[in-house]
């Protein structure tokens, strides 16, 4: 097994919100991304995965995540977590990011973890929220922490 991943002076500390399924999850899609080095300003130093790592441990897909949790470990350091309550404080020094990937549901309640816990950009995956409404409430939250938020979206 590695070190923990630790980010570079000239890379962010990613966290990825919601891996999902392996071959299937648009986070699991960034994830294989950062582990591959095609975003060298950015190290996937944790992952936080409620799903797989909680009830869904024994469903479809969770043999299949548990797997790429071992690999992510022992060849990248990575941390995985159950929640983002569980990550350890922000290093001093150190630019955390979260690439929120999760259900569109829970998108609203990630963010405020996520600026809750030292972020200060934010990655959202399309759509972002059920509503124009909560997506206008998390703009306007993310304003008042300073912290920048970008919408993904690929076609």
């Amino acid at each position: 097994m590695v070190e923990v991943a630790t980010p570079s002076k000239t890379q962010a500390e990613v966290i990825l919100v919601g891996c999902g399924c392996p071959l299937r999850g648009m986070g699991w899609y960034h994830a294989v991304q950062m582990l591959g080095g095609e975003c060298p300003s950015a190290k996937m130093c944790h992952v936080v995965e409620p799903w797989y790592l909680g009830p869904g441990s024994e469903g479809p897909g969770g043999s299949e995540f548990i797997e790429f949790k071992s690999k992510s470990e022992e060849e990248h350091g990575v941390q995985f977590h159950k929640s983002m309550s569980d990550l350890p404080p922000v290093a001093d020094g150190v630019k955390r990011l979260a690439l929120i990937s999760g259900r569109t549901a829970d998108n609203p309640r990630l963010l405020g973890e996520s600026i809750a816990a030292g972020c200060t950009v934010i990655y959202l995956e399309k759509p972002g929220a059920p509503t124009v409404a909560e997506l206008k409430a998390m703009k306007q939250q993310a304003a008042d922490a300073n912290v920048q938020i970008c919408m993904g979206y690929n076609k």
